[in-house]
């Protein structure tokens, strides 16, 4: 059994660069999958692209609901190993899997069920609701895999085992790029299959990391031995849950946004609908460092905090916050500079480009500030706290994200810009609230360890 990695000790910049880097070298390949399935598809049509971008809210859902356990586990583990209470840390991961496992089955019968009603909801209809339907059934079956796997590599983060956690999603991703060209096309004896052909993929590649991370565990090579049990442990729960459960909420609101803008943007036209949803693809290219180092945050505090060190929470806090905010800042302008050059990969049709040129001539410059909210959320997530982020996305999307979509769009005449306004506008307060909020916390936490167990 490996060591603990240790992020008590030494230069805080080092150490978030530590654990940063593979996460954001995992993204980075992921983020390309996705930019090259988005090419894919593009090849198959207009109405293919938007039902596969129909499937975003749907997807940032369900990604909801396994970060509800995945990022629970990763800040109670985080902060156990940092007060050496490698008890709850074992308790903690065997708790992670049986929630996983009920979550994917309770969601795959539901999705199966309520998704064609969603869509229709959308104003999808023909063609376009028959690929939307195809598309999610196929990964609402596949469920059990992602979940799983969500959950055991929220117990590699929490350790710190970014470099583990990389490689993994590295292979699927890999896997996922191979195989989405054979089965959206066809290749030999096997038939094109379209939409559906990109569902099978991403299934096929989840099934294969999820085989690479449990051989990890069975092998000895975490620093945590746990059994699966089906008796649940209600303090360790309330533990995954009192962030997970925030945490998976504010991911929900950003998925019914989504559902949002995509019904605003079928006012207007599908092109509409296709440059949200590929406009959210490139901006993949600028969150990744962001959401790298949020995730390396929650573990880089969460160890400190539980180890009392409140003097590195602050100094971990401003460091993920500084480079996060610059990363992601360049990403804007560079977006904001040369959009054409970014679009010529995609080759859209003139009036998806014409909606997509809008979206990147207004939502990078403000990268930065939603970076600032992303590191904010997960500096809360360390010490314990899911509330924080739960208020902060509620009013980056329930007080200023819809209600000026709406507003732009339709009392300004703005029209799917207005849209794209109200998301900006919506990054904005994201990192003004989220930063001013924790920085005020950072006051009190001085003898304040919020320990959810006893020793």
């Amino acid at each position: 059994m490996q060591k603990k990695i240790d992020l008590t000790k030494g230069n805080i910049v080092k150490n978030l660069y530590r654990l940063s880097l593979p996460i954001m070298a995992g993204m980075f390949l992921q983020t390309m999958f996705n930019i090259v399935d988005t090419l894919f598809v593009t090849r198959l049509g207009g109405t293919a692209l938007a039902a596969v971008s129909l499937h975003l809210p749907i997807f940032f859902l369900l990604l909801a609901l396994a970060n509800s356990v995945a990022i629970g586990t990763s800040s109670l583990i985080a902060r156990s190993l940092g007060a050496d209470d490698y008890c709850t840390a074992k308790a903690t991961a065997g708790q992670s899997m049986t929630l996983a496992i009920l979550i994917a089955l309770i969601t795959t019968v539901v999705g199966l069920i309520a998704a064609p009603h969603i869509f229709a909801l959308t104003g999808a209809e023909g063609k376009l609701l028959s690929y939307a339907i195809s598309y999610n059934s196929i990964i609402f079956i596949g469920n059990i895999f992602f979940f799983t796997y969500a959950a055991l590599d929220g117990i590699l983060r929490g350790e710190g085992d970014m470099r583990t956690s990389m490689i993994i999603l590295v292979i699927a991703t890999l896997c996922n790029i191979i195989l989405d060209p054979i089965l959206i096309f066809g290749f030999g004896p096997i038939p094109k299959m379209g939409v559906q052909g990109a569902a099978l993929a991403t299934v096929f590649s989840r099934a294969l990391g999820l085989y690479f991370i449990i051989r990890h565990f069975i092998k000895g090579k975490s620093s945590i031995k746990f059994k699966f049990s089906l008796v649940w442990n209600f303090k360790i729960i309330k533990g995954i849950f009192v962030v997970g459960i925030p945490t998976s909420i504010s991911q929900v609101m950003l998925s019914l946004s989504l559902f949002v803008y995509n019904q605003v943007a079928m006012l207007y036209s599908e092109s509409a609908v296709a440059a949200l949803g590929l406009g959210f693809r490139i901006d993949s290219l600028a969150f990744l460092p962001g959401l790298g180092i949020s995730v390396a945050t929650v573990t880089l505090i969460g160890q400190n905090f539980g180890a009392g060190k409140i003097d590195r929470v602050k100094k971990g806090y401003l460091a993920a916050l500084i480079n996060a905010f610059i990363i992601m800042g360049t990403f804007g302008l560079i977006f904001l500079t040369f959009p054409h050059i970014v679009l010529k990969i995609f080759n859209p049709d003139q009036e998806v480009l014409f909606y997509t040129l809008q979206y990147l001539r207004t939502i990078p410059l403000f990268y930065g500030f939603l970076g600032i909210g992303f590191i904010s959320v997960s500096a809360f997530q360390g010490i314990g706290e899911g509330l924080p982020g739960l208020v902060t996305n509620f009013i980056r999307l329930g007080v200023v994200g819809i209600p000026m979509a709406y507003i732009l769009s339709m009392y300004f005449s703005l029209e799917a810009q207005g849209i794209w306004w109200a998301i900006a506008l919506s990054d904005i307060t994201f990192g003004c609230v989220g930063c001013i909020w924790f920085l005020y916390r950072l006051k009190y936490l001085t003898g304040d360890r919020g320990v959810l167990w006893e020793k």
